[in-house]
């Protein structure tokens, strides 16, 4: 099939019973477009021209990779489901579609660049992909907070996980927590909060705690310790966390 013809079936594949969008007016309503145009672009009725198609893979969250570039950490799911004899009665089966399996890394691996290795990957969390703080993302990694990694208490104890987006590594609006490295080739990796500031023709990088009285902040020239390249600054954006309370 070609592009258009591949992007209307994704889009089919995403509408009915149990699925993304229930019809296609909500389908519409959810993409921002005119739901006749949409109706009559899945019929093969009409096409779509280049600013309307853009505009549908931003809303539903597609993003262009080129060969040269590493593909998303996340990966699709698919379930096993139980012997029917087993399962709830009347309970609706999980969607494969409304999943990513995100791979957890350690720190250090999750900030690097490029794909993470499969001996790498010390295993896999199941991620509802309609969760607000999640949706139209797909570039995730999961870290672990360390047992002696105590700068972002209140907010982060040892071994809460924490969900990262290797896309963003956007540092504003100040006060965002990401995940940061060190400069150097033996710099670590940790969660911690971002600001910045532009200081002598260089961009300055804050790096700070919840915890400031024992973890003091820890400054960075992006040009000068990162040779201006903010991905060997910054991993991600951690947009969800998972805490035990348990542990608190």
């Amino acid at each position: 099939m070609g592009f258009t013809e591949d992007v209307r079936q994704a889009l089919l594949s995403r509408v009915g019973r149990g699925k993304r969008y229930p019809n296609n007016k909500r389908m519409a309503d959810e993409l921002g477009i005119d739901p006749s145009q949409l109706n009559r672009f899945l019929k093969r009725e009409r096409g779509l021209n280049a600013d309307s198609l853009g505009h549908i893979l931003d809303r539903v969250g597609v993003s262009l990779v080129f060969g040269d570039e590493p593909a998303d950490a996340a990966r699709e799911v698919c379930f096993r489901l139980p012997d029917k004899t087993q399962a709830v009665p009347g309970a609706p089966d999980p969607q494969p579609d409304d999943y990513l399996a995100v791979p957890l890394a350690s720190s250090p691996v999750a900030a690097g660049p490029g794909l993470i290795p499969e001996d790498k990957v010390e295993g896999w969390v199941l991620v509802w992909r309609h969760q607000e703080s999640i949706r139209f993302r797909s570039n995730l990694v999961a870290v672990e907070v360390g047992k002696n990694e105590l700068s972002m208490i209140p907010t982060l104890h040892p071994g809460d996980i924490v969900l990262v987006d290797r896309n963003d590594r956007d540092p504003s609006p100040a006060g965002k927590i990401m995940l940061v490295s060190e400069p150097g080739p033996d710099g670590g990796a940790m969660v911690k909060r971002v600001n910045t500031k532009r200081l002598d023709g260089d961009l300055e990088l804050i790096f700070y705690s919840d915890n400031s009285r024992q973890f003091p902040p820890v400054t960075y020239r992006l040009e000068r310790d990162y040779d201006g390249d903010i991905s060997r600054a910054i991993g991600g954006n951690v947009v969800w966390a998972w805490s035990d309370m348990t542990r608190k």
